[in-house]
């Protein structure tokens, strides 16, 4: 159908245009098209039409950038970027008084925000003002009204931040070019196009009210025929509906309407289409059209895809078809953008992704935001760690992990002054600790100075700054760190996408806050924190987009729906035909009027005409596709479009994975020469080089699996003394063990090997509240402090008890107030140890206490937290023994928690405090994974020989619970013997007993020489243990890297 305003019409209206381009006449006919892609694409087939394909005058425009031009002629336009645009609408909530809304005058989420928005330029389009806004209130009551209202409002602000800024959207544009008279508009227009005389619109379904007011002011222009081409179809009106109101609203304005249906597109499908398609009226037999539609299902998304990609390979390896000559579009091309960069790369399929980029999900861009984020946030421990992980700013003098470990183990939260106070503390600390991060003085140097670098390249952002300055300064940042340089360098696939967001980056913020200084009268003396820069850049970032150069005639077109429209390929696929994704769901707009939203049934038609026009892309065979699940477990449903296209075509599924004999990608060779166990397929490869590491490879994983703990290089079996990993096991060899350490190896020595050698460490949160092992040491400290004030002034604890308890709780007391200023202890922390709302006997103290006096043996406390090995005591002094030489091989630090004496039989007791009182079973001490116990009673022996120049015999290991519950509260025994305590038993089981401990302390010994072996030789193989799901795995921080799983499953 045709509309125009003359009187008749020929329909050799197309073969004049046709004349023209033939005879070199292009700038005669202005062509309007709907979209930028359509107009490139008519823009090349015009040129490959003319004499010599040379032409001078294309005139080829959309009904905006042709206003745009027509505004633009006397005047530039400054035109308002997304950006600018969300950061005016939080101006305008904040400008206004609002009631519904007042939760939007300080933070706006960015969903609400980018619908706000885009329902504001739709207003704009459609020329809604906001007196028309106001007026429309009648209908409404209640809060509704109330919310209306306070739109209405916000809406004036908005537009009125646009006038004072001298700002332009679509709309406004539009709104202005109808505004000129009729001979304003002829002049403008004759400057642009002098030769034109035919204006040509299709490609079109619909216009605004304000488009039909430009459309019909340029049907006015004298000498200026206008004719608007629509793809219409009188009997349809299932499919045609929407283009029906289009044609009463120009014949309103005084069009006439003319049948046309003009030279088609090459697609076979269109006439049966039109008639047919979301056309109540039945058919009597479906129409195959020579299998012109085929149906691809995938499992899912990726699996989806996968089938298109193994589809086109075939097309482009098969029937040389040009990968130009492919589409394949979306109606949501987000859902889908991710996935088919990997699987098109993966596939070696050459593509052109046309998908607008969101800018705050590249790493240039947010590596910069996260460098504010941190002096706005005051080196929040958070914003640290993402700067630090960044590839763009790289730690020099510490490594990133080390950050990490050093903010966990100091629990630093935020603060720059907390990180360097913090740090200072323990590297100033002399007291040792069996701990390598906080022990390590050098480490700790390093972390401190990196923290320093960072806050002197952030100080320029720590005092308020101008409009002027900020980005000034933003931008030296940027080139500070190099970061174009950087972009460059680590970018591999995506290197045009990240050079991209960098520049755009660059220059939205330069021309946002250019652009927000035109506010103020004496913009210079305008200052404003960080944090505010830093809310509208992040308000920016999340709603700028951008595309990279399209490049013409490169690769499969990758596009969505209304991209396509209009266009014409030998070959498309549609992609993503699933209810939710197209047809999209209608969603009422709950920030409109109910008089200016959409109706659900003007929803459905639009999609469906959208529909109709995407397949009329085709003009070979045509691929539908959507996948069953999301996922793995959400199914989904097929298009109702889909079901309605069915009713009238034969459409046959194509079995992508039926092609046997197949290889699509060279990943898919791998696999199967793997699942097959067949080396021959590797003759497939071209490359020697690569053919032989590939076989190497095979060879490394079948030993792996079928042998797993034999002694081999990728079993774990390292050589010691091979020089790539002499300097690595170099550290370990005759150097002294915690038993941490060696207990640690015995359950897992693949776990042992990266901790302890790679020296990896699973990420940790720091917390505001006292760690275990902290309260721990706490209680340690609090306890050995008492029980040596005990013994030095010879309190009777069953005649004194109040003098002891007032000399625990005042211990206490002062520990928790010292450890507060480095630390921070929360309320219920405090109130276990000293008191439960304020009763000194509902504490773990009074535990303690009550435990004490009720001992009836005969031991007498005698040592605390007494150090063997290379350590100190808590009071600086070096340990009993230096050196505690189990075995050549072997030698071992540690630190006793306390030793009980009975001076009398000469037996003694070790003890070790346990928050949580697990005691070590038979099984585990047999294994050699528990050996804490044994090991104390032998260094205890030795250190008693040592002290007191007498052989003591060991009575018993003790466990001793710290854990708050008067039930599980106390010592604990760890039997060796028919499961009796050494205190219950009679003189022979006692003998009995102290055998067996020393029975225990022979085995365990033996063990540690086999573990110390082991480490030293290099040998780090995956856990052995029966139960090692139970002992190891289950809690293991390792899993990712793990290949466990991969034995058990065969």
């Amino acid at each position: 159908m045709i509309l125009t305003k003359k009187r008749s019409f020929s329909d050799a209206l197309l073969k004049v245009i046709e004349d023209k381009i033939l005879n070199g006449k292009t700038n005669e006919v202005l062509h309007l098209v709907p979209t930028n892609r359509k107009a490139r694409a008519l823009k090349k087939e015009i040129i490959d039409k003319t004499p010599a394909r040379a032409v001078s005058i294309i005139p080829i425009e959309t009904i905006f950038t042709l206003a745009e031009k027509l505004f633009s002629v006397e005047v530039p336009l400054s035109l308002a970027s997304d950006a600018a645009s969300s950061v005016l609408l939080k101006k305008a909530f904040q400008k206004n008084q609002l009631e519904y809304f007042r939760s939007f005058s300080k933070t706006i989420p960015q969903g609400s925000l980018d619908r706000i928005k885009n329902l504001f330029s739709e207003y704009k389009r459609n020329g809604i003002t906001s007196e028309y806004l106001l007026r429309d209130l009648g209908k409404t009551g209640g809060t509704e009204k109330q919310k209306l209202s306070e739109l209405a409002k916000v809406y004036d602000s908005y537009c009125e931040l646009f006038r004072q800024l001298d700002l332009y959207e679509i709309g406004d544009v539009i709104r202005e070019v109808n505004e000129f008279s009729l001979k304003d508009t002829a002049e403008r227009f004759r400057i642009l196009f002098p030769s034109v005389k035919i204006i040509y619109a299709f490609g079109y379904s619909e216009f605004t009210n304000p488009e039909i007011s430009l459309l019909k002011k340029l049907s006015e222009l004298p000498g200026e025929d206008l004719y608007i081409h629509l793809d219409y179809q009188r009997n349809n009106r299932g499919l045609f509906s929407a283009v029906e109101e289009v044609k009463d609203k120009f014949e309103k304005e005084g069009f006439y309407s003319y049948p046309f249906t003009g030279k088609g597109n090459g697609n076979k499908l269109s006439g049966y289409l039109s008639r047919y398609l979301f056309n109540e009226k039945k058919i009597e037999k479906k129409n195959s059209y020579e299998d012109a539609v085929a149906l691809i299902v995938g499992k899912n998304r990726e699996d989806e895809i996968i089938q298109i990609a193994k589809k086109i390979k075939t097309l482009l390896a098969e029937k040389n078809v040009p990968p130009n000559a492919v589409c394949v579009a979306f109606h949501l091309i987000q859902n889908y953008s991710g996935i088919i960069r990997d699987v098109f790369l993966q596939y070696g399929i050459p593509f052109n992704l046309t998908d607008r980029f969101s800018l705050n999900t590249f790493n240039p861009v947010i590596s910069v935001i996260n460098l504010l984020e941190v002096m706005a946030t005051d080196f929040y421990h958070k914003a640290v760690f993402r700067v630090f992980s960044s590839e763009y700013y790289q730690p020099v003098n510490a490594q990133s992990s080390d950050i990490y470990q050093v903010a966990s183990k100091l629990r630093i939260i935020s603060g720059y002054q907390t990180w360097i106070t913090h740090i200072n503390h323990f590297i100033d600390e002399e007291n040792e600790t069996e701990d390598e991060i906080l022990s390590n003085k050098n480490l700790l140097s390093s972390v401190k100075k990196e923290i320093e670098s960072l806050y002197s390249l952030l100080k320029k952002f720590e005092e308020p700054m101008t409009l002027r300055q900020f980005p000034e300064r933003l931008l030296a940042l940027i080139h500070e760190l190099d970061f174009p340089v950087k972009v460059l360098k680590l970018s591999k696939e995506y290197e045009e996408e990240n050079i991209k967001s960098l520049t755009t980056f660059i220059e939205m913020f330069s021309n946002l806050f250019e652009q927000l200084q035109l506010e103020y009268e004496q913009p210079e003396s305008q200052k404003f924190p960080l944090k505010y820069f830093l809310n509208h850049l992040k308000t920016a970032v999340a709603s700028t987009r951008f595309n990279i150069k399209e490049r013409p005639g490169y690769g499969v077109l990758v596009s969505n729906f209304e991209e396509i429209r209009g266009l014409n390929f030998d070959y498309v696929f549609l992609g993503g035909l699933c209810d939710g994704d197209f047809p999209t769901r209608f969603s009422p707009e709950i920030f409109s009027y109910e008089s200016f939203s959409e109706s659900e049934k003007k929803h459905v038609t639009r999609e469906r005409f959208l529909f109709y026009q995407t397949l009329q892309t085709c003009s070979k065979r045509l691929y539908l596709s959507y996948p069953l699940y999301e996922g793995t477990k959400k199914e989904l449903s097929p298009s109702s479009f889909l079901v309605d296209l069915k009713k009238i075509f034969e459409v046959d599924e194509v079995l992508i994975n039926k092609n046997e004999g197949y290889i699509y990608a060279f990943s898919e060779l791998i696999q199967k020469a793997a699942a097959q166990n067949n080396m021959e397929l590797l003759l497939n490869i071209k490359s020697e080089n690569e053919k032989e590491i590939l076989h190497e490879k095979f060879l490394i994983d079948k030993t792996r699996r079928e042998h797993p703990f034999e002694a081999f290089a990728y079993n774990g079996f390292i050589d010691a003394a091979a020089e790539h990993t002499a300097g690595l096991l170099e550290k370990y060899s005759g150097s002294d063990y915690s038993i941490s350490q060696l207990e640690l190896y015995a359950k897992c020595p693949f776990q042992f090997f990266l901790k302890r050698i790679l020296k990896l460490t699973p990420f940790e949160e720091p917390s505001e509240e006292l760690e275990p092992m902290e309260m721990g040491l706490l209680l340690h400290a609090i306890l050995e402090q008492f029980m040596k004030t005990v013994k030095k002034e010879n309190l009777n604890l069953q005649f004194e008890k109040e003098k002891a308890s007032q000399l625990l709780f005042a211990i206490a007391k002062d520990k928790i107030d010292k450890l507060s200023v480095h630390s921070s202890l929360s309320f219920w922390e405090k109130e276990k140890i000293l008191g439960v709302n304020g009763s000194k006997n509902d504490s773990i103290l009074s535990l303690f206490l009550e435990k004490e006096l009720a001992r009836t043996d005969n031991f007498e406390a005698a040592f605390f937290e007494v150090p063997f090995g290379r350590l100190r005591n808590d009071d600086g002094q070096k340990s009993t023994i230096l050196s505690l030489n189990l075995t050549s091989n072997a030698k071992l630090r540690g630190k006793i928690d306390r030793i009980d004496i009975n001076f009398d039989e000469k037996y003694f007791k070790v003890y070790d405090y346990k928050l949580s009182g697990k005691k070590p079973n038979e099984e585990d001490l047999q294994l050699g994974i528990s050996l804490q116990i044994p090991l104390y009673l032998f260094a205890a022996q030795q250190i008693l020989q040592n002290e007191l120049n007498e052989t003591f015999l060991p009575a018993a290991g003790i466990i001793y619970s710290l854990k708050f519950s008067r039930e599980d509260f106390g010592p604990d025994e760890v039997k060796t013997v028919n499961r009796k305590s050494y205190g219950k038993a009679g003189a022979e089981t006692r003998d009995k007993i102290i055998q067996a401990n020393q029975d225990l302390i022979s085995h365990s010994l033996k063990k540690i020489d086999a573990l110390i072996t082991g480490i030293s030789a290099g040998v780090y193989h995956l856990s052995k243990l029966e139960k090692r799901e139970e002992k190891v795995c289950r809690l293991c921080s390792f899993k990712s890297v793990c290949r466990i799983q991969e034995i058990e499953d065969g």
